[in-house]
């Protein structure tokens, strides 16, 4: 089983080295120097300007690492591929996004395109997984050793919900060196032992590839990073951890384990309602890790809290579980 974990832990730092030296010593990025999309406000920059050379689509490696994995798995067992394929699709719609924005044809899609392209992927999960027999109308609810059974439309227009509100909340979290890799890791291995749990190795086998590929990646991004995963790394990691959520039928601990990325999602969202109705900021800069590092706080301590945070709230939703 740990076969998995560390082969595409051992991929990742290779391919990662070999993507920097490729991205450093070709045309690709250089006609215009890459920098993730969140330094692209003059407040931001302000804030991150030693980091206006730091390259950027790091989750490139992360997608073809899952790819590689998943043709292997496939030779065993069909079980993998529509998850795993699934996955890639949020890292390719990642991947236009940081392409547009390297090569200034545009500031990247624009948010109604992104919307429209997310919904777009979440509803071709939804489909493959009533086409697979794969769709458990029952949700576990956190505390409960009960699930709730629900109407097959309204779980699903829930399902949509959840994963266009995950992968978008995990690009937005994707601010800070490490910030979204390391709130990913503590969540895969919280997702791991579920999967564990329940007995259910296609899930796990594509958790420990995950968790390999983000530890590989982290050694790279952490502070300071020499490249940012981008939007190819970022929808790609809340696609991967909405879908396998679903599939373990525990999509509401959503509100527990990524309260970070819930809290950094709402942060934008009252700062845009207030700019629009009150023409005042609620917050010194949206997300709320940008504010924080508006208030004086060090970037390193400012991840370190919202993993510490992470891990408890991880922590609480394990004993949510009850007898699953």
């Amino acid at each position: 089983m740990l076969f998995y974990f560390i082969t595409s832990l051992l991929i990742t730092i290779i391919g990662m080295k070999l993507f920097i030296i490729f991205l450093t010593n070709t045309r690709f990025l250089k006609k215009k120097k890459s920098i993730d999309s969140s330094i692209k406000k003059d407040c931001i920059k302000e804030l991150h300007k030693n980091k206006k050379n730091t390259l950027t689509m790091g989750g490139v490696v992360m997608n073809l690492v899952l790819f590689i994995m998943t043709i292997g798995y496939y030779i065993m067992t069909k079980e993998f591929l529509w998850l795993n394929m699934m996955i890639i699709l949020y890292g390719i719609m990642g991947f236009v996004d940081d392409y547009i924005k390297i090569k200034k044809v545009r500031d990247g899609v624009t948010p109604k395109e992104k919307l429209l392209g997310l919904t777009g992927i979440s509803f071709l999960v939804v489909l493959l997984l009533h086409l697979t027999n794969t769709m458990n109308t029952t949700i576990r609810i956190p505390f409960i050793n009960s699930g709730l059974q629900l109407n097959i439309i309204v779980y699903s227009a829930l399902i949509l919900v959840i994963l266009v509100a995950t992968t978008n909340s995990f690009n937005i979290t994707d601010g800070l060196d490490g910030l979204a890799l390391g709130i990913a890791i503590i969540v895969l291995a919280f997702l791991g032992i579920v999967a564990w749990k329940v007995e259910n190795s296609a899930i796990l086998y594509t958790i420990l590839t995950l968790a390999g590929t983000c530890i590989g990646t982290l050694f790279y991004n952490k502070h300071p990073a020499k490249i940012f995963i981008g939007d190819t790394g970022s929808l790609f990691l809340g696609g991967a951890i909405a879908i396998i959520m679903i599939s373990l039928q525990i999509p509401l601990w959503i509100l527990l384990i990524l309260i970070i990325c819930l809290w950094e999602t709402i942060t934008v969202i009252l700062q845009l309602t207030s700019l629009r109705f009150r023409n005042k900021k609620v917050f010194k800069i949206a997300p709320y890790h940008h504010h924080l590092e508006k208030c004086g706080w060090q970037e390193t301590k400012i991840v370190h809290t919202f993993c510490w945070i992470t891990f408890i709230c991880c922590i609480i939703g394990y004993l949510g579980l009850g007898h699953i």
